[in-house]
């Protein structure tokens, strides 16, 4: 019995670890080059949509990356309104192509997963 019981908080353990490995790092938005040091990357914006009767905007979302990697580098991109309460994706993104996502007032962000060394950059037109 003590030997099912360790074995039960061991995988109880190395779960939530694997778990809060995986938390957001959120970077404002605007943000240019960032680089993506996690698997999952945020991106907020900072105020609740500071142009009024602004209803039709556009987020854009691009990833680069220095690498000679000869593979396709891809990532995928959520685009969240009010900590989630709209989204729309997942979208693949390959490098150094453009991702246009049309977005309404209120406060939005994004989150990319990326399994490469990329940059990304993230604007509001």
């Amino acid at each position: 019995m003590k030997k099912v019981t360790f074995i039960a908080v061991f995988i109880l353990f190395a779960g939530l670890n694997s778990l809060l490995a995986q938390q957001v790092q959120i970077h404002p938005i605007p943000s240019y080059n960032c680089p993506l040091t996690s698997l999952n990357t945020g991106f907020q914006e900072s105020n609740m949509h500071g142009t009024p009767g602004r209803e039709k905007r556009e987020m854009e979302v691009v990833i680069s990356s220095s690498s000679t990697w000869p593979g396709q580098v891809f990532a995928k991109v959520w685009v969240v309104k009010d900590n989630g309460s709209v989204v729309k994706g997942p979208y693949t993104i390959h490098l150094d192509d453009p991702l246009e996502v049309a977005i309404g007032d209120g406060q939005w962000g994004v989150i990319i997963r990326c399994d490469w060394d990329v940059s990304a950059s993230v604007w509001i037109d």
